[in-house]
């Protein structure tokens, strides 16, 4: 399979936008949070981070707003379809602008370009809602959307305030992180993926170690212990079926992916940790 064109874009645009904007925010699926970080920029951004757990209304008890965490990392849960603690998030960014512009003066013009502005880089893996979060804070429709990973194709600027600045990228993928990752976290789109049933099952499986019946309440179906017998029985709900009436689970395993991606269902009982993964997207990408 070709490697997908997000796995080729520059990693020093990346660097060069970390180190230049006054504020990182790193936009992370809050069902997941762990495996959608992506720590080696989060090291280059240092104390400008803020992560932005999206999608929160997917989490059991739809949280919003600001949580500081006890090492110091701010986060901000918020969902861009509820758009719950979007305006938390706006107008603590709008505060923080004002501290800056405080500190090193009002954004003006030096021979025609713009300087001092407080600029807020937005980055985070393909398809995980960094373009619905800037239209959400941003009060309409500034940015492309879709669900198709690499819908972004080039830095952005969207004007949030006189001054302030939203800078918009293309989704950055550690060239470590195979195929199966992706797909679980909406960064490749299942057509793409070369078995769709085995990280069907991956996904399943943590329903199933977590005792937790999101998936099979979303589903229609009874939970099980196995994620074959799962796979079998969304199979028949969704009425994919092959010629004499065997299940299709090579369909099911797409639509449960599928879903999965979009936002259609989430866990019902465990809210994942801040923790920073380690294994595979601390190690050192290929150039």
């Amino acid at each position: 399979m070709p490697i997908p064109n997000f796995k080729n874009r520059s990693w020093a645009l990346v660097l060069r936008l970390l180190r230049s904007c006054q504020m990182v925010l790193e936009v992370v699926d809050a069902r997941d949070i762990a495996a959608t970080r992506v720590p080696r920029l989060e090291r280059v951004a240092g104390r400008k981070l803020v992560l932005v757990a999206a999608k929160s209304d997917l989490l059991p008890g739809s949280p919003r707003g600001l949580s500081v965490q006890k090492d110091g990392l701010t986060v901000f849960y918020t969902s861009s379809r509820t758009h719950g603690g979007i305006e938390e998030l706006k107008n603590w960014i709008l505060d923080k602008s004002e501290i800056h512009f405080a500190r090193y003066g009002r954004p003006r013009l030096v021979h025609g370009e713009l300087m001092h502005t407080f600029d807020i880089l937005i980055y985070g893996i393909p398809n995980v809602g960094k373009s619905s979060l800037i239209n959400a804070i941003r009060g309409r429709h500034v940015t492309a959307t879709g669900f198709r990973a690499g819908i972004t194709r080039g830095v952005q600027i969207i004007n949030l305030a006189e001054g302030v600045r939203l800078v918009d990228m293309p989704g950055v993928v550690d060239w470590s992180v195979g195929d199966e990752h992706l797909a679980m976290h909406a960064a490749l789109d299942v057509e793409k993926l070369r078995d769709p049933l085995t990280t069907a099952e991956q996904l399943v499986e943590q329903f199933i170690a977590k005792k937790d019946d999101g998936l099979a309440n979303h589903f229609g179906v009874r939970m099980s212990g196995d994620a074959g017998t799962l796979l079998v029985s969304i199979a028949r709900r969704r009425g994919k079926l092959l010629k004499g009436g065997e299940p299709d689970v090579d369909e099911a395993a797409k639509i449960v992916l599928r879903e999965w991606q979009k936002g259609k269902y989430g866990f019902s009982k465990v809210r994942h940790e801040l923790q920073t993964p380690s294994s595979p997207h601390s190690r050192k990408p290929s150039r």
